[in-house]
């Protein structure tokens, strides 16, 4: 800028050299994972101002070297091996180790003779280096069902012995072993399978309960097949009480090593994951900064080469198979003239924003669990939420900025810029003088978006100073720490005036640094007018040359669509500045009142148990929130509201009386009997009977308790899944997993001379390797699981052996194996399992990853329409004054802000589930026609990207959440009514009275005249869902909403302003502030929507709808070609034909000339 000084320019510099210099920050694009943590995968854009590359290179001063890692270091780097994983893999492999080893004592193995492995096994099912919180859900969890397995397995044994008794003609001898009796064999296996039934089923129907669901799925397989061998009550009540006290030892082992050894509390997970939100965020402005300097000299109307095929595919009228092989073709021979330099800043963007999402989705899922722990902290549960909800008004804003990427990729594909060299140079000439437009307005934007990128960093690691989420940085000099918090007591001397990250007058320093950039956002504009010709160099806004600019046709809609992408640009910089204001804000107030000065114990209120405790049975979002489920790889399970679940009855009305409610109760039994989970229930007791019947049969029981098949049973309790996707992939990792855990306990057991102590050493060890890939690879935790269960399962038992003798091993009929024979029998019983829960999965009829899927996708549209509506409603109750204050709980507008929230939360959690089911649907096997992969996957793109712009509206319209400003017109207008001068966040005026009424009442009427178009995007949306949902097919000629309706709608109502009083033909009317002449006469002297009118923040935002809307009709239109080529178009159309002699007779006939599948086409 002009005024500013050269000391100014001076302190600019030296505090980023300083702030780069103590706290280690690299500018450019560096690449940051979903975590937080920085690869630096490229530095090519790690320069602010790169030179052109053929100008001669800049002698630059060279930054202080940083010593290169050692090789060990360099390891821990890449496998990603800090601490809180380091401790998590030690911790988790504790529990099964002790498990065992207590075995060793003889009070202990006189205790539970041959069920001592037992308690190794279920110390590894316990996952005790689960978070506090998740880890003692489960636990309670755990403890309820193993209580009532074992109440319901005495129940079992007890009736089937009296089968027996009943049955058996000659008592018992009891010097003898029991002989078999088909009664209470029968007996057992009805129980068995009326068990298992249930127990899957409701493990189907709330995933929260996988684990609980396996551990009594163990207490039951193991006792109902061993009940044939039972012929007393006090065998039965000796067996079961031996089983529960093994088992409530591993949990009891479980339970001191999470919450004695290194306490890992949920609070601190969630914590750790703000930390790394933060630094994302840093990463992400940084990348953006890059990208858009990079359009100084770059085109950015190129498409860069990673561009979802599917997305050319769905606007071509060809088949999938047809046009594959000549796209890629195609791809490969314009590849060198499509692919931009900048193609790497663009890949780096998009998949910062994937891991934005991402984040932001797990803190929403672990945060309820660090609102309910108990922790000796300082800051409260509400505070937490408030800390998500100032880093969402921030992630939204900075996550529309990487749009920009999509937008100059739809332009070139809407103007037909993607140049070849067959390109008419017409074309070409276009092309260019837009890229020039640009490249100058980036040059323009340079300075500015460097100066707020860095204001955003700093500002960011200020709040996580000051709420102890990032660490202090070292300063250049020792200093004592203040009694006062994170503020330091530096040399004053040194650092000068320069205000730092941390230090008490940050937030005034920052506040003048975004009012900087809203200063120089006039400088950007005036260089975009001075490029079109619609200004000369000093004049003023007011003496704009907008006749050209207000012609209308193709040229004037394509500068206003320039404008308005810039305005878009500069307006969500200024939203996201503004967003880490209100973050640092927030900081400052928490150390001003003290929160931040001590800890305190932090207790949950019983409000919140309360709702915790309903949360686990309920069906709002029950998979993600309220799941501690360790065989949770990321799919979601969401509720979508009783108007997609359940539907109207068309056969039955809503009952009236006492007995049509009876019998709306009965028909709800077989309702059921019918559902989806009911279904998976009998699946998994058909395979486990296909198991287990070998020990309920007179030829086979022997052989079925030598082998140790019980355990293929196990297996299957482990293994099943819902979907032959994952039951291909599991199949083949569970299979992996055994044979690496036999390979490792024999190297176990022989390395070490099958010496005890070094035994537990080696299984300590490689129990923690085998949780690395736990953690780090959560597609492979049931394999991983079952790696460790095999481990503690075969070295126990024989650790077991060496410890009561064979004699006493055998007395429950398993003869003794040495560890290389037991090895080998446990792979083969594991595979037997793994083939036998496999068969059962496809059989009779698979329920297909593609299938999960699809209905996923319509739950997705679903989600979206619902997410329209609100955004819809939000802003009919701001215009029309009756939405109240979204802060203040019962209002209109709390609850709208609330269901936005929600929605915008389960997208958030869908959306990565929806590529879970892709990556899974490529395991299965294809019969028949090729499944449309390229469809799916532009239908899930253009799906997150609907989300992202509707948020965008969301943001615009409602804010970022509650507690947060936003960049919201309605908000602002809503005050202007209130007070004449509303300030903004550095004391300057934004809306001025009369501009805030004119585009409210503006907006107030162009809502009324475009809801039939916002109705349609709503119906087009259920529509779809429905049809992917039923596999029908859509209605042709769906009407698609045009892109500038918004504009056209309201050039229209400003062009009914006429006459002095503001006074409208139509009865529209735009009325001035009383008094305010000077901005009466400027609305009436020309439109809202005029050149002159854009430098007001009215237009700039009016801008971000225009935008978003645009994007949103642009993907739907893409939405709606993709689900018409998988579900097919209904159509009836017939047109006349008549012979080719010229007779005058004529037939009516369809479309398809062969009369085939009339009434569709496919």
């Amino acid at each position: 800028m002009a005024g500013r000084s050269p000391g100014h320019q001076d302190d600019i510099i030296r505090e980023r050299t300083d702030r780069e210099e103590d706290q280690g920050q690299v500018n450019g694009s560096d690449r940051v994972d979903g975590h937080g943590h920085d690869t630096r995968e490229y530095d090519e854009s790690n320069t602010n101002h790169a030179p052109p590359s053929n100008s001669q290179p800049q002698p630059q001063p060279q930054p202080q070297q940083q010593p290169k890692p050692g090789a060990v270091m360099g390891v821990v780097t890449k496998w990603g091996l800090d601490a809180p994983t380091v401790i998590a893999m030690f911790k988790g492999a504790l529990a099964p180790v002790i498990g065992l080893a207590i075995y060793q004592s003889d009070a202990v193995a006189e205790e539970f003779s041959t069920f001592g492995y037992l308690v190794g096994i279920i110390a590894v099912l316990s996952l005790s280096a689960l978070p506090r919180g998740k880890f003692v859900q489960t636990l309670v969890l755990n403890l309820l069902f193993l209580c009532v397995g074992a109440a319901v397995a005495l129940l079992i044994l007890w009736s089937a012995l009296q089968a027996r008794l009943h049955t058996l003609a000659v008592p018992d001898n009891p010097q003898s072993p029991p002989v078999y009796n088909s009664s209470q064999a029968a007996v057992s296996a009805l129980w068995l399978v009326v068990n298992i039934w249930i127990v899957n089923t409701l493990r189907a129907k709330y995933p929260s309960l996988n684990i609980p669901s396996i551990v009594y799925s163990i207490m039951t397989n193991i006792l109902c097949t061993f009940s044939t061998q039972i012929a007393s009550n006090a065998a039965l009540e000796s067996i079961v009480k031996r089983l529960l006290t093994a088992m409530l030892t591993g949990f009891a082992i479980a339970t001191a090593t999470c919450l004695l050894v290194l306490p890992v509390p949920s609070r601190a997970v969630s914590v750790a994951q703000l930390s790394g939100l933060i630094k994302l965020l840093q990463g992400a402005v940084k990348q953006e900064k890059a990208y858009l300097q990079s359009l100084e000299r770059e085109d950015m109307f190129a498409v860069p080469a990673d561009i979802c095929a599917a997305t050319h595919l769905s606007d071509s009228g060809s088949s999938v198979d047809s046009a594959s092989v000549e796209k890629e073709t195609n791809k490969k021979k314009n590849r060198t003239q499509t692919q931009p330099k900048t193609t790497n800043e663009a890949k780096a963007i998009k998949e910062t924003m994937f891991n934005l999402r991402l984040l932001t989705s797990k803190i929403s899922v672990d945060l309820p669990f660090a609102k309910r722990d108990i922790a000796w902290a300082k800051l409260a549960a509400k505070d937490l939420t408030t800390i998500l909800e100032l880093c969402r008004g921030v992630v939204i804003p900075v996550h529309g900025i990487g749009t920009v990427i999509d937008i100059f990729q739809r332009l070139a594909e809407k103007r037909g810029w993607i140049t070849t060299s067959e390109t008419p140079l017409e074309i070409l000439a276009e092309k260019n003088e837009d890229k020039r437009v640009w490249n100058e307005v980036m040059k323009q934007l340079h300075e500015p978006f460097e100066r707020l990128s860095d204001a955003i960093s700093e500002g960011l690691q200020h709040s996580g100073i000051l709420l102890e989420i990032l660490p202090c940085p070292k300063e250049p000099k020792e200093s004592e720490s203040n009694a006062n918090g994170p503020f330091m007591n530096a040399d004053v001397e040194s650092r000068g005036d320069l205000v730092r990250p941390g230090d008490p007058g940050f937030a005034k320093t920052f506040r003048a640094k975004i009012q900087c950039f809203r200063d120089m956002r006039g400088t950007i504009l005036r260089a975009w007018a001075k490029e079109k010709g619609l200004i000369t160099n000093d004049a003023s806004f007011d003496h704009i040359n907008s006749a050209s600019f207000s012609q209308g046709g193709t040229r004037h809609h394509h500068d206003q669509g320039q404008l308005y992408v810039l305005l878009y640009i500069e307006t969500l910089m200024e939203a996201a500045g503004e967003g880490v204001l209100q973050f640092v804000e927030f900081a400052d107030s928490k150390v001003a009142d003290g929160t931040m000065a001590c800890k305190r114990l932090i207790i949950p209120k019983p409000k919140v148990l309360r709702k915790w405790i309903a949360s686990i049975f309920s069906e709002e979002d029950k998979h993600q929130e309220n799941d501690a489920d360790l065989f949770d790889t990321g799919m979601a399970v969401i509720y979508m509201g009783d108007s997609f679940a359940l539907k109207r009855d068309p056969e039955h009305l809503p009952p009236t009386n006492f007995w049509q409610r009876v019998g709306n109760g009965l028909r709800a039994i077989s309702k059921f009997f019918s559902s989806e989970e009911s279904a998976f229930g009998f699946r998994c007791a058909c395979a486990t009977l296909t198991i287990g019947i070998i020990a309920f049969l007179e030829q086979t029981h022997v052989f079925f308790q030598e082998q140790r098949l019980v355990w293929a049973m196990i297996i299957i309790a482990i293994g099943m899944t819902q979907t032959s996707g994952q039951s291909i992939f599991g199949f083949l990792c569970r299979i992996l997993g055994t044979l690496v855990a036999v390979v490792l306990t024999l190297i176990t057991w022989y390395i070490v001379d099958e010496k005890v102590p070094g035994i537990f050493v080696f299984l300590y060890l490689f129990q923690a390797i085998s949780l690395y890939f736990l953690l780090k690879f959560p597609q492979l935790i049931p394999a991983v699981v079952l790696c460790m269960v095999t481990q503690v399962l075969i070295v126990g038992y024989e650790l077991q052996v060496l410890k009561i003798g064979v004699q006493v091993s055998e007395s429950s009929g398993q003869p003794f194996y040495p560890i290389y024979l037991l090895a080998p029998y446990r792979l083969a019983i594991v595979a037997a399992g793994c083939l036998v829960a496999f068969f059962w999965t496809i059989f009779p009829s698979p329920v297909t990853e593609r299938t999960w899927l699809r209905r996923d996708l319509a739950v997705t549209l679903y989600l979206l329409a619902n997410y329209f509506s609100v955004i819809n409603e939000t802003l009919k109750s701001k215009l029309n004054g009756t939405g109240g204050d979204r802060n203040v709980k019962g209002t209109p507008a709390h609850h709208l802000a609330k269901h936005r929230l929600r929605l915008f939360s389960k997208l958030m959690l869908l959306l990565p589930s929806l590529k879970q089911h892709a990556d899974f649907q490529r395991w299965e096997p294809t019969v028949g026609g090729k499944f449309p992969r390229e469809l799916y996957e532009d239908i899930i793109q253009r799906a997150s990207r609907i989300n992202s712009y509707l948020t965008l509206l969301s943001y615009t319209i409602g804010g970022g959440g509650k507690g947060t400003r936003g960049m919201t017109i309605t908000d602002s207008l809503d005050a202007s009514t209130i007070d004449p001068s509303p300030k903004s966040a550095s004391g300057n005026p934004r809306f001025e009275g009369a501009n805030s009424r004119a585009w409210r009442d503006a907006l107030a009427v162009l809502l009324a005249n475009i809801s039939p178009t916002q109705h349609s995007i709503i119906c087009t949306l259920t529509l779809l869902s429905n049809a992917l949902q039923s596999g029908h097919s859509i209605p042709p000629h769906l009407n698609v909403p045009r892109p500038f309706e918004l504009t056209r709608q309201l050039e229209a109502i400003c062009a009914t302003i006429t006459g002095d009083d503001g006074n409208s033909s139509s009865g529209v009317s735009i009325k001035s502030a009383p008094g305010d002449n000077t901005s009466k006469m400027r609305y009436e002297s020309h439109g809202l929507l005029d050149a002159r009118n854009m430098t007001q923040a009215g237009y700039a935002e009016f801008a971000v709808l225009q935008v978003c809307s645009t994007l949103v009709c642009d993907d739907l239109e893409g939405l709606i070609k993709s689900v018409s080529k998988l579900v097919g178009v209904v159509d009836f159309s017939y047109c006349i034909t008549t012979s080719n002699s010229g007779s005058a007779g004529a037939s009516l006939v369809g479309n398809d000339s062969e009369g085939r599948e009339k009434g569709k086409v496919d």
